[in-house]
């Protein structure tokens, strides 16, 4: 049997998102964030551009790379909607599509969409905190992930 080799973009696709992440840093309203996912064993970063507000409600559109597929995406788009509310824990909610990279035997790359819902609160100046609650599926199963992380809002925290 042939032992299938990794996905040769697989390094491109990374580093096209990273560039993309940091050209988009010198705007304000961009967020970075790093994610864990202990139970799972999968780290995650993201960017996220904050579109519009209205009534009180943040549009913002996240895209995201996870390590150590486990019933995440491994790459994503996510759209998100966020309260603004002036309180200490702001909430929000999103939902999105991905590209997982299985291995053998699974199809290589496999479409998945997935649901989630989170809490951040603010550290200091850009700097927050926030846990969320992944719901992901895709043709081999789904799964719920629970995370928590940093993010950085550039310009500081709504």
């Amino acid at each position: 049997m042939k032992k299938q080799s990794a996905c040769p973009l697989r390094p491109l696709v990374v580093l096209s998102l990273l560039l993309c992440g940091f050209s988009l840093a010198s705007a304000q309203g961009v967020e970075l964030g790093v994610s864990a996912y202990p139970a799972q064993g999968v780290a995650a970063a993201h960017v996220g551009v904050a579109l519009f507000e209205a009534e009180q409600v943040e549009h913002q559109a996240r895209a995201g790379v996870t390590y150590g597929f486990e019933g995440l995406p491994a790459l994503s788009a996510t759209y998100l909607l966020r309260d603004t509310s002036r309180t200490f824990l702001a909430t929000y909610l999103g939902a999105g599509v991905g590209l997982s990279f299985g291995e053998a035997p699974a199809p290589s790359t496999m479409f998945s969409a997935h649901a989630l819902a989170g809490v951040r609160a603010p550290i200091v100046g850009g700097l927050g905190a926030y846990s969320e609650l992944v719901v992901a599926g895709n043709a081999l199963g789904t799964s719920m992930s629970f995370g928590v992380g940093l993010t950085y809002t550039l310009g500081g925290m709504n």
